[in-house]
């Protein structure tokens, strides 16, 4: 049978002139941290998750989450190292705006929230109104990338875009304008792609902001060696290298980083 483990994370405030407490917190509180501990607990594996339990306590607000033991304690983890670090930084994006987001509530409704585990009396992180747990924008570029993979759906009344299965990179959404799919005249799905898209990358981490890819280009995908498509990556990719004055040392540099 698998063991089970708790994440509390409780919230200390007023509603007016009243203590916070079950029968005052809003539902839109409670969804908020609904959303935020699904993220933390599963940043990239929304659709294949353990389940998630959720009861509300006294003492302010205990909100206490039941996951697996294992999901439980990389949680508790994750915040104990956000106190550590007083930072957001190395964190998996989707984590980061997930506390962001709670910082934001800290300062606009004036609370204090405190993660930690109901076994334990002291908090494994406390985020306020006097804390500054926040993105460096200013760490985020925009880049441009290739993923390869099977399209498995496109479309979206309000929001249009593309669905590619990859194996490095799981299941991802691609936006798209709703012209480029009405063009196609051919059936694309289920079929392999080579796609080219630009979106926002981490200049530290290297890592890519998944909800800010575009789509710049969809071409069939031939895992056979093509010394013509080849060709036309370097050409169309030559103009963004004048810049280096000396490209085999700059390459070599971010070998050694990426080392």
């Amino acid at each position: 049978m698998e063991e089970f483990g708790k994440i509390e994370i409780k919230v200390v405030g007023r509603i007016g002139n009243e203590p916070l407490s079950p029968e005052n917190f809003d539902i839109r509180e409670i969804k908020s941290l609904f959303d935020i501990v699904e993220t933390m607990l599963y940043p990239n594996q929304k659709y294949c998750r353990a389940p998630i339990t959720y009861s509300l306590e006294t003492g302010s607000v205990r909100n206490i989450f039941k996951t697996t033991l294992q999901s439980a304690k990389a949680f508790l983890a994750v915040v104990s190292m956000v106190q550590q670090n007083s930072s957001l930084m190395g964190l998996e994006l989707p984590t980061a705006r997930a506390l962001q987001e709670v910082q934001k509530s800290a300062i606009r409704n004036n609370f204090t929230y405190e993660f930690g585990t109901p076994y334990e009396d002291s908090p494994s992180l406390v985020i306020s109104k006097d804390t500054s747990f926040h993105i460096n924008e200013d760490l985020w570029a925009d880049a441009e990338f290739y993923f390869y993979g099977m399209l498995i759906n496109a479309g979206g009344k309000d929001k249009t875009n593309i669905h590619l299965q990859t194996k490095d990179n799981g299941l991802l959404t691609i936006a798209t304008q709703k012209e480029f799919l009405q063009e196609r005249k051919e059936n694309i799905l289920y079929k392999h792609f080579t796609v080219r898209a630009h979106g926002r990358q981490n200049i530290i981490t290297g890592e890519i902001n998944m909800s800010s890819l575009q789509l710049i280009e969809l071409t069939p995908y031939d895992p056979n060696y093509n010394e013509q498509y080849l060709a036309d990556l370097i050409k169309r990719a030559s103009p963004k290298w004048k810049a280096i004055k000396d490209v085999n040392k700059w390459l070599s540099e971010i070998r050694e980083t990426n080392g």
